[in-house]
């Protein structure tokens, strides 16, 4: 992985599922509708001052949501915060 990049995409974590479950709320709010089913099934992540996670979650048969979730750094004693959801996403979508 280059410095500063988005890693390959992997298999989620329970870590990272359970980062994405706590802003399930946040998540239907910015995309304007409530998830039918929520399912993280991958992530890619990159390094910065904490971590951001790009999380694909299905949230119906057909659909899926990429959300980016930044984790700051442990010493700063903030949460993870949901950055921004791209909503109209299919499963076999690359997550850019």
């Amino acid at each position: 992985m280059a410095v500063g990049a988005f890693g390959v995409a992997e298999t989620v974590t329970e870590e990272v599922k359970g980062i994405a479950e706590a802003k399930k709320g946040e998540m239907e709010a910015k995309a304007g509708s409530t998830f039918a089913t929520f399912e993280p099934v991958s992530f890619v992540k990159q390094v910065v001052a904490g971590i951001n996670y790009k999380i694909k979650v299905k949230v119906s048969d057909t659909e899926c949501v990429h959300a980016l979730i930044y984790c700051p750094l442990p010493h700063t004693g903030e949460g993870p915060q949901l950055v921004s959801v791209e909503a109209g996403k299919k499963e076999d979508d690359a997550i850019e």
